[in-house]
């Protein structure tokens, strides 16, 4: 049975207009790139694509840029000036940036070329018979000026442009469209852990059971707040004895992931309730530990969604989560979880849920109905439907 089938009868979820819709288009062959092959939401979104794309009939390849060291440690700084609007990159290193971008191999063999982020614009702006798609993953509404403007007018020479919705990005001089992300339920990653699995990936990560899981999963990146999700968990744990578990990874693109990682090693100061996990590639275990956390937080300084969140949510885990960015689009608090905007609200609504089990229980089921109705891939799918019909 493929996937479309069981969303519809395991799920309940309905796909008969979807494949309508998809009969419909005109062949085409297109190709996805994304800045790495694993380690982030990027790269698991444009897999799940990639394999609903090919089972509707589309003529679809998915494959990560190829770049040396020195490409990505400027491709991480201009991300960074994006999404933190940090005055952190020199005119020098955009020119670097755009010399080292333009040279990037990119697949001609297709119709269409769908840019997942930045990274392989510039080397695209300069193919021509090609349709190309720009789909931005970032928040960017406080982008840094000069490395905004510095992107702007390859974003604007795309044939579409795509962002999360309309709050998360700057001005352009033309249109675009708005597709927020969405989970795969027939995925690994997207299935609830029964207590026998969560106590084997426990165990094996030495993760005790015998106090309350509070759980972050996201990669080691400081946009991530890590710094200030220990600080939240030091004093929760003065009051509620409680294990945190930050589960994160090393993105192929982000070449300061593994610093950040021992900083926060040092940071947490031999904490025995602190727990940091370097999981890359391992989707069951980061199913079965969200399916055994008592709490799940995303505490980030900016966010363009948050898939994260979503995974929790569908396995009707409360959640408590930075006001920030995308995250409103799925925290609507007090009804599918506790949004909050400073380190108090972060040590008293973990206290919270916590404590009232009412509360969580609640949150926890009207969380996972909002994602079926919301965030479901089958959305994103006609979502993209639209798209592909105004480009082929």
């Amino acid at each position: 049975m493929d996937k479309l089938s069981i969303l519809d009868s395991k799920y309940g979820i309905a796909v008969a207009d979807l494949k309508e819709q998809y009969k419909k288009l005109p062949h085409f062959r297109f190709a996805m790139l994304t800045p790495a092959l694993y380690g982030s939401g990027v790269s698991e979104l444009a897999c799940t694509l990639e394999g609903y794309f090919r089972e509707l009939g589309l003529d679809c390849c998915w494959r990560p840029i190829e770049a040396d060291k020195d490409f990505f440690v400027l491709s991480k700084k201009i991300t960074d000036a994006l999404s933190l609007s940090m005055n952190c990159v020199s005119r020098a290193e955009l020119d670097s940036f755009a010399a080292a971008a333009s040279s990037l191999a990119l697949p001609l063999d297709c119709d269409v070329l769908y840019l997942h982020d930045f990274h392989a614009l510039i080397a695209a702006s300069k193919i021509k018979g090609i349709k190309k798609i720009y789909r931005c993953h970032f928040d960017i509404s406080r982008a840094n000026k000069d490395v905004w403007e510095f992107l702007r007018p390859y974003i604007e020479a795309c044939d579409e442009v795509i962002f999360p919705s309309s709050q998360s990005h700057r001005p352009l001089n033309r249109g675009v469209d708005y597709i927020l992300p969405s989970i795969d339920p027939c995925s690994v990653k997207n299935t609830f852990v029964e207590r026998e699995g969560q106590l084997a990936v426990l165990k094996n990560y030495n993760i005790p059971r015998d106090k309350p899981i509070i759980l972050q999963v996201s990669r080691f990146d400081r946009v991530k707040d890590p710094f200030g999700l220990i600080d939240v968990f030091k004093e929760v744990s003065e009051e509620i004895p409680s294990t945190l578990v930050y589960a994160g990874g090393f993105a192929p693109d982000d070449i300061n992931a593994a610093a950040l990682y021992q900083e926060l090693k040092d940071y947490a100061g031999g904490h025995k309730d602190i727990i940091l996990l370097s999981i890359n590639r391992h989707d069951y275990e980061i199913a079965a530990l969200q399916s055994a956390a008592d709490v799940v937080v995303q505490k980030s300084f900016s966010e363009s969604f948050g898939l994260s969140i979503t995974e929790a949510l569908w396995k009707r885990r409360p959640v408590a989560a930075s006001d920030v960015g995308g995250i409103r689009y799925q925290i609507i608090n007090n009804k599918t979880g506790l949004l909050c905007g400073d380190k108090e609200s972060f040590v008293l609504n973990i206290k919270r849920l916590l404590t009232d089990r009412a509360l969580s229980l609640r949150l926890a089921a009207t969380g996972h109905e909002y994602v079926k109705e919301h965030f479901i891939i089958t959305r994103e799918l006609k979502n993209h439907a639209e798209v592909f019909k105004k480009i082929v």
